[in-house]
C-alpha cells in the first residue's frame, strides 16, 4: 500500500510540473497554428525591437515572462515549393553555420510533421567576443529552427533560448514544433 501511495505521490508530482499549452493561429488568414506554452506572451513591438533585430515584422512573437526565450513565426519572400526542398536545405545549413564561431547539430534534417515537409536545425551556438574590453563573455544559445514551404515562399519557426536553460525548454521546443499545422 505504501508503494502504491508514493507512486501515486509522484505522478502528481510531476503533473504538477508539466507543461500546459494554449493553441494559437497567427498569419493573415489565422491558417497556421501551434501549442505554445499557457506562460509564453505576445511581444510587443517595443519588446520585440529590443530582443529580435530585423527589419520585418513577424507574423508572431511570443516569450516567457522574464523574455529570455522567444519563439518567432516569420517568413521570407524567396522562392520555394516543396519539390526544392533539398536545394533550400543546402542553402539555409550553410547560412546558419556562418552564423556563428562554433556550433553544434543535434538535429538537422527534412523530416515530415502533421503532413508538410520541414528542414530542421535544432543546435547549441557560440558566439566569441573577440573585444577583451568589454567585460562580456561568449554567448551560448540553444536554438530550435523549422522551415517550410507556404504560398510559395519560405515560412520559419524559431525557438531560441539560452544553453544553459536547454534543460528546461528543449522538449517544449519539440512539443511546439510539432504541433505546428498548416491550412493552404
Amino acid at each position: 500500500m505504501k508503494k502504491i501511495i508514493s507512486l501515486l505521490a509522484m505522478v502528481l508530482a510531476i503533473q504538477s510540473f508539466a507543461q500546459s499549452y494554449a493553441k494559437v493561429e497567427v498569419g493573415p488568414e489565422e491558417d497556421i497554428s501551434l501549442k505554445i506554452p499557457t506562460d509564453f506572451i505576445s511581444m510587443t513591438d517595443q519588446d520585440r525591437m529590443k530582443r529580435i533585430y530585423s527589419s520585418k515584422v513577424p507574423l508572431a512573437q511570443f516569450a516567457n515572462e522574464n523574455q529570455d526565450v522567444t519563439l518567432g513565426v516569420n517568413y521570407n519572400i524567396m522562392r520555394w515549393t516543396e519539390k526544392d526542398t533539398d536545394l533550400v536545405y543546402g542553402f539555409y545549413k550553410a547560412s546558419v553555420n556562418n552564423l556563428f564561431d562554433e556550433i553544434e547539430f543535434i538535429q538537422d534534417e527534412i523530416k515530415e510533421i502533421n503532413g508538410r515537409k520541414f528542414i530542421i536545425f535544432e543546435f547549441v551556438s557560440t558566439v566569441k567576443n573577440d573585444n577583451a574590453f568589454s567585460g562580456s563573455r561568449a554567448a551560448k544559445n540553444y536554438t530550435y529552427i523549422q522551415y517550410t514551404s507556404y504560398n510559395n515562399q519560405v515560412l520559419l519557426f524559431n525557438f531560441g533560448c539560452r544553453a544553459r536553460q536547454m534543460g528546461t525548454y528543449q522538449t517544449i521546443a519539440k512539443e511546439i514544433m510539432n504541433s505546428i499545422e498548416i491550412d493552404d
